[in-house]
Parts: C-alpha cells; structure tokens; sequence
C-alpha cells in the first residue's frame, strides 16, 4: 500500500508538474468502526499512523494535506509521522467555515424566507429567522461566532418544514455504545467548563465522553474562557434539533421502543405532571421501563435516572439533573408553570423471585431514606416563598417493572 501511495502521488506530481493536494475524510473511521475492540481498533490506528507517515516522506510533492474526522485522536497515537499538521478546529480564523452566519442568511436566503413568511405558515421573515435560529443555529468553536447547521437549513428549505434532518442523517453508534456503558455520564455535561487539553485528548482505551460529544457535535463551545495563561471552554448543546436527536437516540438505544409507544408515554407524562397528577407519572413510567427487554435493561440506577431525563427532554422540559445544593446532589429538578418538582431516584438489588413482603420492606425503608434525604438536605429550599407548590418526590426501583414511589406536596405561598 504504502508503495502505490508514493507512486500515485509523485506520478501526479510529474503529469502536471504541480504538487497535489491530498483530501482525507472520515480518517478516523477504521477505528471507530471497532471501538469496542481495542485490539481491533489499535490495529487500525497502527496502519493509518504508517500511511500518513507516508504522506510526510512525499512531502516535496505535496501542496497540501487536509483532514476530517469526528474524534480528535492525538497526534502522537495517529500523526506522529506527519508531525506539521495543524489542527484548525479550534482556530479563530477558521471558526466559521463549516457553517453559514445568521448574518448571511438575507443574503443567501432571503427569497426563500420572503416566500415562505407570504405563505404564513411559519409567521413572518422575523418569526422565520428566529425559529431557524432555535432549531439549526448555535454552532461555535470560538465561543463567539455562531454558524447554522447547512445541511439542516437547507433541508428546511427544500421541505418547507422544521425538522431533525441531522438525526436523520445518523447517528455515530459507537458514542451510544459508550453512554451505555455509562449511563450517568450524559447527566450533568450541559453547562460543563473543562479545559482546552481535555477536548484534545482521545485515546482508544480511555474515552471522555465529553470530548466525544463535543467532537461529533452534539455539544459545542458556548463561552470561551482565560484563567491565567489557561484556557477553557463552556459547553453546551448548540440547538432544538441536537437536543432532539439526542434524547431521542438516548431513548431508543435504551428502552428499544417503537415510537408510538414512546410518543404515548410521553403524553402521558406530560399531563400527569401539568395536572399535578403523581399516580398517573407512575403508572406511565410504569409502562415505559416494563416495555423495556430484559437483554438491554441496565440493573442501576443511573439507567433508570437516564431514561427519565431523555423522556423530560423530548417533551421539552428543561430538567436540571445532578444539581448541586448546599446539602448535596438532586438527582432532578423540574419547574412547569406553578409547580416544582425535586426528584430523587433509588435503585436497589432484590432476589429474582423475592416474596412480596420482602420487596415491601426494601420498598419501604428505601423510599423513606429517599424522602428523608430531600428533606434533610434541603433539596427544596430554592423554591421556598416562590409562589410555587413544590413536590418532593422520591422514585424506588427494584427492577424494570418493580417501581413505588413517596411524595409531598407543598402548596405555593
């Protein structure tokens, strides 16, 4: 191989005596494709570290060398043979290539909006702009220019409707293959600071997930910060149509339900929660995690803590989860209208075929440690003379289908 890349480009070179250009997408898929084998995987890395070093022994033939790929393994794991490449990703003067400015938008599309506002159907050119914005802006990798996803705005325009083309267009398998594992560690990574040396990291047998997801674009850099001579960046999802397909990818890969299914659970949810109505959340939680099949069911309670936050998100709830108060962590935290609910989730192992009595003991004494951890901790205290009525509420799983749950209701004041 190596010999027939050389001849390749130095016969291009001597036909029409300029030096080539080299475009390489997707570099990295050789190893994605089989990151839950290392082995494999490392392998792979092996043959693409000796291929670029091909590319820098032609390197008086070459004008320009130019890589893609999701993840960012690092230059010594993969590019330690083609040691001037420069990673441009996080480069101010590039930060704006890969997307289209709100600013471009009259420029480029202003007929297309014009047409769509005469129609009425999303309001007017302002009401347009703004939704496109909701759904398709936000990208950044600066922390301060924003570009709109193209594939996606142009996807609207063809179909004169907002929706998830980049959930449409795939999802990599191998992140959800990872989140599985570690069902927490999707929880708390909106809002997270961390550090410009984190997101370079990626290495095959230790993978962050945070730098995964900012590195397949599911988070993108919200603020850029300067402590000192260190940088940082602030994450955050960049849009409705991420958020989206996100949670929706969260769900499927760990209920396995059909979206019908799901689309009714979600209703369900939805009014029992605008109502006030604690039974009705049970029961339809109830259903949900009964429909899940025993071979991808996780027995821990991050998994169950996980699918509720998924749920809370596609029904556009904005829920905080692992939410720092004085007294400690809240596993959920959600605010609709006139109401607060303060959610702690317990998971606890009980013997296939316990009798009932010893399921209603666990049941018990975990729900009333549960309860009494809110209370103690002051998990409410924020809602306090907010007007609101503020709902402690702790949920105990003892499998996919063995679920109570306690509460207290206290009205707003």
């Amino acid at each position: 191989m190596r010999t027939r890349i050389k001849t390749l480009i130095g016969e291009l070179a001597g036909k029409h005596g300029k030096r080539v250009v080299v475009l390489i997408d997707e570099y990295d898929k050789p190893i994605l494709d089989h990151i839950n084998d290392a082995e494999t995987a490392e392998a792979n890395r092996d043959v693409l570290r000796g291929f670029f070093g091909v590319l820098k022994s032609m390197d008086p033939f070459i004008r320009l060398t130019f890589v893609t790929g999701v993840t960012k393994f690092t230059k010594v794991s993969v590019f330690s043979g083609l040691n001037n490449l420069r990673d441009i990703t996080m480069s101010k003067g590039y930060a704006g290539i890969c997307g289209i400015a709100i600013k471009d938008l009259d420029k480029y599309f202003g007929a297309h909006i014009e047409r769509l506002a005469s129609l009425g159907k999303y309001g007017g050119t302002c009401d347009i702009k703004g939704k496109i914005r909701k759904w398709y802006d936000g990208y950044s990798w600066d922390g301060e220019s924003r570009v709109i996803n193209p594939f996606s705005l142009l996807g609207f325009f063809s179909d004169e409707s907002f929706e998830s083309y980049w959930y449409a267009s795939g999802t990599p398998a191998f992140m959800m293959s990872l989140i599985k594992k570690k069902p927490a560690s999707f929880l708390a990574f909106q809002g997270l600071e961390i550090s410009k040396r984190a997101l370079d990291t990626f290495d095959v047998r230790k993978m962050n997930i945070v730098p995964l997801l900012f590195q397949t674009g599911y988070l993108t850099v919200d603020e850029k910060r300067v402590r000192g001579d260190q940088e940082s960046y602030l994450l955050k999802m960049p849009n409705l149509e991420v958020r989206e397909a996100f949670y929706l990818n969260i769900l499927a890969d760990f209920t396995d339900n059909d979206e019908n299914f799901t689309e009714s659970a979600y209703w369900k949810i939805k009014e029992a929660l605008k109502a006030g109505g604690l039974q009705s959340l049970l029961e339809a939680l109830r259903a949900l995690f009964a429909s899940i099949p025993y071979e991808i069911h996780i027995p821990r309670e991050a998994y169950y803590h996980s699918v509720f936050y998924a749920v809370m998100n596609l029904l556009g709830f904005d829920v905080d989860a692992e939410v720092s108060v004085s007294g400690g962590r809240v596993d959920a935290v959600l605010e609709l209208g006139d109401k607060a609910y303060v959610m702690e989730f317990k998971y606890e192992d009980c013997a296939p075929g316990a009798a009932p009595e010893a399921k209603e003991k666990i049941f018990d004494e975990a729900l009333a440690k549960a309860m009494k951890q809110i209370t103690d901790r002051g998990y409410a205290k924020k809602f306090a003379g907010g007007g609101k009525t503020v709902y402690q509420v702790a949920f105990e799983f003892l499998g996919r289908d063995d679920i109570k749950m306690a509460y207290t209701a206290t009205e707003g004041s």
